[in-house]
């Protein structure tokens, strides 16, 4: 297992909300506003993610099986795909749906990330349905910008 960061970008977002029947679920947010830091440190730096604004998540499982399970892993197409873990699949879906919700505009950034130093590649919106079907067919990279609305 590789660990792989789960990041949510709640874009418009004002104040910071977690799902209250994921209870389970570690959620730490931060507020991205005009005057406030960028969100990576600069090693990891990821412009067009930096620069959006609204609340910013990540997400990982509770400590006491984090080191033995995620959300997501190497998809079996090899680097750098990543695939929902099908155990967590409904619960990635739930998690992006709340946070669609949750934006003014509808929409969300997913940034399925490991620590290097990556290029800034971002996709076009898409639905929920489609992102979450091509992460379970591992067409979903890590390191990539997703937007979905």
């Amino acid at each position: 297992m590789i660990w792989i960061d789960f990041g949510i970008i709640c874009i418009g977002q004002e104040k910071i909300s977690v799902p209250a029947d994921m209870n389970d679920i570690v959620f730490e947010g931060y507020q991205r506003t005009a005057e406030s830091e960028p969100f990576y440190y600069k090693k990891y730096h990821f412009h067009t993610a930096d620069n959006l604004l609204g609340c910013w998540y990540k997400i990982w499982l509770p400590e006491s099986i984090c080191y033995e399970e995620s959300f997501f892993d190497i998809a079996s197409k090899g680097v750098p795909y990543v695939e929902v873990v099908p155990k967590w699949s409904d619960y990635v879906a739930k998690i992006l749906s709340f946070y669609i919700n949750e934006s003014p505009y509808n929409k969300i950034a997913v940034l399925l990330r490991i620590q290097d130093s990556s290029n800034d590649i971002v996709h076009p919106a898409c639905s929920l349905s489609e992102f979450i079907q091509e992460l379970n067919k591992g067409n979903i990279k890590w390191n990539e910008l997703y937007f979905i609305n």
